[in-house]
């Protein structure tokens, strides 16, 4: 009896011939005229698309050069989770579809994030099985033993959002002293750059929710209290991550304060002592520019949004009355 092909595996297949029929389209496509000539729904093909444009998320460096992006309707870059269009940037993109020029450390970071996958979904056979067989092809290469740090945590944090029941955490603040204890209502568990985090509400007055990273959670239990999903959970959560661009001038050396705390960055002036750049930050923009700020030292300044001008000074205040200096 021939096993079933995996549903991801299916979507997947469809890739080159949607990158294809991008090709013909430099200006890009709204997704529902793609979905409609591959015979795919909109969100189908969405997931397809996001799963290929976020590989990088996953820890994989270098992994391909940038093949496609997502745009709104005035043709710049809109957040891949809404984006109605999305278009190929470079020639040839099915040529990056291969993995047989990936050398053995990327081949390894490949291997370490389907581990982590499986860490969320640890009764996946088809996941368990592909992994066995990729590990086995991997004689060349030290394969990552276990799961990246957190994952039993994300784990029970995934299932807890898969039931929409609740969760009791003791969290370490990052950007306040000290711990607290809150009650969250898990939406969606990722991996990112800074390791597993958790999308949660429940939504404040001010119509918002909170990231937290896993990392920080000391204690957790999952209560037996279920939650509502609300219907606009995925705009929520869009809308918490919808970065803020910054301008700001550094001193050289301190170019890995704004890669160590922004989402991206891009160098605007290169001069021989500091650097103007315009960098993307996440919530809470303040504390991380903030941060930034006080790494770089005096030498360092915003130059825009004027709202975050005086984030080094802010923090600064509040790290010497917490210190009580």
């Amino acid at each position: 009896m021939t096993a079933p092909v995996a549903r991801y595996a299916q979507r997947m297949a469809r890739l080159p011939e949607a990158l294809a029929i991008l090709e013909l389209h430099p200006d890009g496509l709204p997704l529902t005229q793609l979905a409609s000539e591959l015979g795919e729904s909109t969100e189908a093909l969405r997931e397809m698309f996001l799963a290929y444009y976020r590989a990088d998320v996953l820890g994989l460096p270098n992994f391909r050069l940038p093949v496609i992006e997502f745009v709104g309707s005035d043709t710049e870059y809109a957040d891949p989770s809404t984006a109605q269009v999305v278009r190929v940037v470079q020639a040839d993109p099915e040529h990056e579809l291969g993995v047989q020029y990936l050398s053995a450390e990327q081949l390894g970071a490949l291997y370490s994030a389907g581990v982590d996958l499986l860490a969320l979904e640890p009764d996946n056979a088809l996941l368990a099985q592909a992994l066995e067989a990729f590990r086995v092809g991997l004689w060349t290469v030290t394969a990552p033993e276990g799961a990246s740090p957190g994952a039993d945590l994300a784990q029970q944090l995934n299932d807890a959002a898969r039931a929409r029941r609740r969760v009791h955490i003791v969290y370490s603040r990052a950007w306040l002293p000290g711990t607290a204890e809150r009650i969250i209502e898990p939406y969606r568990v990722i991996r990112s750059r800074r390791g597993w985090e958790v999308d949660a509400g429940p939504v404040d007055d001010e119509g918002r929710i909170r990231t937290f990273l896993v990392s920080g959670i000391r204690e957790l239990q999952v209560l037996d209290q279920r939650f509502g999903r609300p219907t606009d959970v995925d705009a929520l959560i869009s809308a918490n991550r919808e970065p803020v661009e910054v301008e700001l001038v550094v001193p050289q050396t301190g170019r890995w304060a704004v890669d160590r705390f922004a989402e991206s960055v891009r160098v605007l002036q290169d001069d021989e002592d500091s650097v103007k750049l315009r960098a993307s930050f996440l919530p809470p923009v303040d504390h991380r520019v903030g941060l930034v700020l006080i790494c770089c030292g005096p030498e360092a300044f915003v130059m825009s949004p004027t709202g975050v001008q005086d984030a080094g000074a802010d923090l600064a205040s509040q790290l010497l009355e917490h210190h009580g200096a």
